[in-house]
């Protein structure tokens, strides 16, 4: 008999406000709440939360699904850009696809790019963040080589002539209308829009969790890029190992030597401006035990625009 998990959102239980999460299909979360900082429906038809926890602290949630919380989203972002950027011997030009938090973009801002170009379907997100949330963008929507554009992820790709040394997908999680954004004609246009010796990078939802998605997506991007590699890391309020995957042409993380990433990150300014990663640890995060080997292997029809892969609820 299929298991059938109450509505997610807030909750009260026993006289104790709590937020109820689904993590996947069998599992959800259930967190007490200090507080509702806010709750609204965006003009893109989004439920977006802000909540205290006594935890995690103050988190984002869009259609019940956690975004990010202070207490470990560096984790994810400086994952999600660094290993990337520094595989990257001049990254001038960097595209953010989603990454609405602001994130992604204050990590990027931080290597001597000359131009950043964010692409966000919803701009109600990012003035959410920046009333509720500033500590998270840092300055970086203010700064001067940030190209903000409102619109929609794909058809800017789709649409594009530019070339990009990097371009980084910073997405809601695969379901509805943001599967579009993880498919192998997806990852073909973005292909197109990469520079000699340049990657992709995208999150790829929970190793544990949503493993079939996981999977799919992963093979998705095996079929479009020659090289590819996955790096993996545990987030605590995304309460599972969480999955990036790179693409490119030529070089992902993996294939850069340890003492090219230390004079880079060095030679950068990076010293003691990051949390989380560091040059003796970006190697580890591409190494994985004989099981998720398996996983990474094992045949899985690709996500595609006619079957997309998406998170289980």
């Amino acid at each position: 008999m299929p298991v059938k998990l109450p509505k997610p959102g807030l909750r009260n239980v026993d006289g104790i406000l709590l937020y109820l999460e689904h993590a996947g299909p069998y599992l959800a979360t259930l967190t007490p709440v200090e507080r509702v900082v806010s709750s609204e429906m965006t003009e893109a038809g989004q439920l977006v939360e802000v909540v205290d926890f006594p935890f995690y602290g103050r988190s984002l949630f869009i259609e019940h699904i956690v975004m990010l919380s202070l207490y470990d989203e560096f984790i994810y972002h400086e994952t999600l850009v660094h290993p990337a950027l520094l595989s990257v011997e001049r990254p001038e030009k960097v595209l953010i696809i989603g990454g609405g938090d602001g994130g992604a973009l204050r990590e990027v801002l931080k290597h001597p790019v000359s131009e950043v170009t964010m692409v966000e379907l919803d701009r109600s997100v990012i003035d959410l963040v920046m009333r509720h949330l500033p500590q998270v963008p840092d300055g970086a929507f203010d700064d001067d080589r940030l190209r903000l554009v409102i619109g929609d992820g794909r058809a800017f790709v789709e649409r594009s002539e530019e070339k990009y040394d990097v371009v980084i997908l910073d997405l809601t999680d695969p379901y509805g209308q943001a599967a579009r954004l993880y498919t192998r004609e997806f990852y073909r246009k973005v292909r197109d829009v990469l520079g000699d010796g340049g990657l992709m990078v995208t999150h790829s939802t929970g190793l544990h969790i949503n493993r079939l998605a996981f999977q799919r997506v992963y093979r998705a991007i095996r079929e479009v890029f020659p090289r590819h590699a996955v790096a993996r890391t545990y987030i605590p309020s995304f309460t599972d190992d969480w999955t990036f995957s790179f693409g490119s042409e030529s070089v992902v993380p993996p294939d850069v030597d340890p003492d090219t990433i230390r004079r880079r990150f060095e030679g950068r300014g990076l010293d003691g401006k990051t949390k989380f990663y560091s040059p003796e640890m970006h190697h580890s995060l591409f190494q994985h035990p004989v099981f998720v080997r398996r996983t990474l292997e094992e045949e899985v029809e690709p996500s595609t625009d006619a079957n997309p892969a998406e998170i289980e609820d």
